[in-house]
């Protein structure tokens, strides 16, 4: 039988929060219960990549510049 992954180990942590949030559920206890910060949460909301990924997407992309 496959074992079954968590919301935290695939990654899927926010929409999970989110559902919680609109049943009327509290976003602090399910951040505590999943280990993510609630700033974390709230900032995936917007969409919008972190300045770190941003900055990391920019790097990644001189470092193939300069090996190409």
């Amino acid at each position: 039988m496959p074992r079954l992954s968590s919301p935290r180990r695939s990654g899927n942590v926010y929409p999970f929060i989110e559902a919680e949030k609109t049943g009327g559920g509290n976003v602090h206890r399910a951040c505590a219960l999943l280990k993510v910060s609630r700033s974390a949460c709230y900032a995936h909301r917007t969409g919008q990549p972190s300045t770190r990924s941003r900055q990391d997407a920019d790097l990644a992309a001189h470092v193939i510049a300069i090996h190409d």
